[in-house]
């Protein structure tokens, strides 16, 4: 009697694995676009917070099931930067699944927006994962390589998101920084120099 249970979980496998293969494509198709100076970025004036509150609502669920609380804090006077809206987006749910996909169940993810001294507007987006080593992080901005660490409390595979989500930012002007120590979780900063801040 437990074949039709067995066959929904069997093709509930091999949908995800669908799914993850072509979120994989797109990534590379992404990063391929970004090195040859082809991908099409379309930069309009947009509101940091206001994105970043969407992709929190977005990937809520996702934290939800894996038992992560995501924490905001948003500066209330960040202005608006000028970016593509379809690449920041990615950057910002790239960032996001990331960390929850690291952090074991019962962690916090803090997300954050500030406006920096020299008039950048940035995001941090930190974690209370199992952080990475020197090594690990320059391993984890590696396309196609995954760090020892990788995958512990989600699946592992071959890592494309964060060297994307580098390429992505640094595609609209932006600076992308890691910041992790072994047991310490993982910041990550993009930061949008004052020359990409939208004129109000």
């Amino acid at each position: 009697h437990s074949f039709p249970t067995r066959r929904s979980s069997d093709l509930k496998d091999i949908h995800a694995a669908g799914n993850h293969l072509v979120s994989l494509l797109n990534d590379l198709v992404d990063l391929s676009k970004i090195e040859t100076g082809k991908l099409d970025l379309s930069f309009a004036k947009i509101s940091l917070n206001e994105l970043t509150q969407q992709c929190v609502g977005i990937i809520q669920p996702q934290a939800s099931r894996a038992r992560i609380v995501i924490r905001t804090s948003l500066a209330p006077a960040l202005p608006d930067v000028v970016a593509d809206e379809r690449s920041l987006r990615q950057i910002v749910l790239n960032l996001l699944s990331n960390s929850i996909k690291f952090t074991a169940p019962g962690g916090q993810v803090i997300v954050s927006t500030a406006c920096g001294e020299s008039g950048e507007a940035v995001l941090r987006v930190r974690d209370t994962g199992s952080g990475m080593s020197e090594r690990d992080v320059e391993v984890a901005l590696e396309p196609f390589r995954q760090t020892a660490t990788s995958g512990s409390w989600g699946s592992g595979g071959i890592g494309l998101a964060l060297p994307l989500t580098k390429a992505l930012a640094e595609a609209n002007r932006a600076h992308f920084s890691l910041t992790s120590a072994p047991n310490a979780g993982t910041l990550i900063e993009v930061a949008f120099p004052a020359t990409r801040i939208a004129a109000q």
